[in-house]
């Protein structure tokens, strides 16, 4: 089922996430599609982890350029304004690709999807793929329609990550992050085939923050101890 209009929101500088979301839209055949882009904001101090898992080398092409080249819209847009250009725009769904906290009335009018690389609520906030293998919590990825609770909404799916015998920390997290585009885009197909979209909120447990660097300094060590009870033996097998 394809639906009529996606807008995706992200930043107005190459981002990684979204070029991978906007070539799995593409490839699926999403033709209406608009980019929103919002001013990102670099930190004075960006935090700077032991281990990077995440992919952030985009193709150095401008978001507006990404989306002529793939004939998706284009608009620059900001907190204040996006409320209005999605009002006119008037999207079947939203896919949130890069931002930080919307407008609470975007929220409350519109079906934004989000991922999450985690198991909703189990493993909330930052850094929940290095807070999961810390804490020997199954590895996952959760896509959910966002609301005012950080880290929350409305269920649409979960998927666990696989870790087999070969794997390092670096393979399973870019099995992690493939599974998460792919469930982002995948999701488009999923919604219309759920009656009811569980809740996710929950006070039991409390978002985690960037993993302190004197615990992630043995994050590797960890891991190895997170595969031998978690890993699935024969790779091929599972294929």
């Amino acid at each position: 089922m394809i639906v009529s209009k996606i807008a995706v929101i992200s930043y107005n500088v190459p981002h990684r996430k979204t070029q991978d979301v906007l070539h799995g839209l593409k490839a699926k055949g999403y033709k209406d599609v608009k980019l929103l882009a919002l001013p990102f904001v670099k930190r004075e101090n960006p935090f700077i982890p032991i281990y990077q898992h995440r992919p952030n080398k985009a193709i150095q092409i401008t978001p507006k350029n990404y989306c002529k080249n793939f004939g998706y819209d284009f608009e620059l847009t900001t907190t204040d304004t996006i409320y209005c250009q999605l009002e006119s725009y008037n999207p079947e769904y939203i896919i949130i690709a890069g931002a930080g906290l919307l407008p609470d009335e975007l929220v409350e009018k519109y079906k934004i999807i989000n991922t999450h690389p985690g198991f909703l609520p189990f493993t909330r906030g930052l850094d929940s793929l290095k807070w999961a293998i810390t804490n020997k919590t199954e590895i996952g990825v959760t896509t959910h329609f966002i609301n005012e609770e950080a880290d929350a909404g409305f269920l649409i799916e979960q998927q666990h990550v696989p870790v087999y015998e070969n794997d390092t920390f670096h393979s399973v997290a870019q099995r992690q992050y493939e599974m998460e585009i792919e469930m982002l885009v995948n999701s488009l197909e999923i919604i219309p085939t759920i009656t009811e979209f569980k809740s996710l909120s929950s006070s039991e447990h409390p978002a985690t923050r960037r993993m302190p660097k004197l615990i992630e300094k043995n994050l590797l060590i960890a891991f190895e101890d997170y595969k031998q009870k978690f890993k699935i033996k024969n790779y091929l097998s599972t294929t």
